[in-house]
């Protein structure tokens, strides 16, 4: 268990930090005021994204469905506890990936969508 917990944190600390949206350089047209910008639109995605939130709620709900599937698995099987159990762990991580997954399309969005609204071109 401890190690799921490892795993998880890390996600949620490592999600969104290597994001950079690519910016056409034409669309430049001054270097410094461009730092700024991104600065700015990176501090505003950054605090419209709860990434810890979104994976400590899609963990328990995906553990609920992995425990229920696991339980009615162990029923079939024969043994509902163990299904119960692996079925609420696996389950836990599959939902604690979906809720970084998708903090960090949310922090890319954003980020994106504030630098073209600053008049930069931006590529992806």
């Amino acid at each position: 268990m401890n190690k799921i917990i490892f795993a998880l944190s890390i996600v949620i600390f490592s999600s969104c930090a290597g994001y950079s949206p690519v910016v056409d350089p034409q669309s430049v047209k001054n270097e410094d005021r461009y730092y700024r910008d991104q600065a700015e639109c990176k501090a505003i995605a950054s605090q419209n994204t709860s990434t810890a939130k979104n994976v400590a709620k899609d963990t328990v709900i995906g553990g609920a469905v992995g425990a229920g599937t696991g339980a009615l698995l162990g029923v079939i099987t024969g043994s509902v506890t163990t299904g119960l159990a692996a079925g609420a762990v696996i389950g836990g991580v599959a939902g604690g990936a979906k809720g970084a997954y998708d903090s960090d399309k949310n922090y890319e969005t954003i980020y994106r969508n504030c630098m073209r609204g600053r008049g930069y071109n931006v590529l992806n």
